[in-house]
């Protein structure tokens, strides 16, 4: 893991756990035509999930690096925009409160193992 050093980039995550509640619910409660963004609460930047995580688990920070010194060219690419996005509608068009509403509670339940 590298921290890319890319100022005001962001990226909304969600928890596969998360994920998998919604489609299920979406298969019971659909509009057709209708786009939701699966999303959680807390987009945030690569630098703040691999720092926490290095935290977590006692270690140090991962090293940096500018986005020009990633050799993979979907990597690269991803780095280009920020890919923030409100969960609003899905939480309130399927009445649903996510498990792990950040990175930070799906990171812990990894560690303690639990789900």
């Amino acid at each position: 893991v590298k921290i890319v050093e890319k100022k005001n980039h962001f990226f909304s995550r969600i928890h596969v756990e998360d994920i998998a509640e919604i489609l299920t619910i979406s298969l019971k409660k659909f509009k057709p035509g209708q786009v939701f963004n699966i999303s959680d609460d807390y987009p945030s930047s690569n630098e703040e999930l691999a720092r926490y995580a290095a935290q977590l688990i006692n270690i140090k920070a991962p090293k940096k690096i500018k986005p020009s010194e990633i050799k993979n060219i979907m990597l690269k690419n991803f780095y280009n925009d920020s890919k923030k996005v409100s969960n609003n509608k899905m939480k309130s068009f399927f009445s649903y409160n996510l498990k792990f509403p950040t990175f930070k509670e799906g990171l812990n339940a990894i560690k303690n193992n639990i789900s």
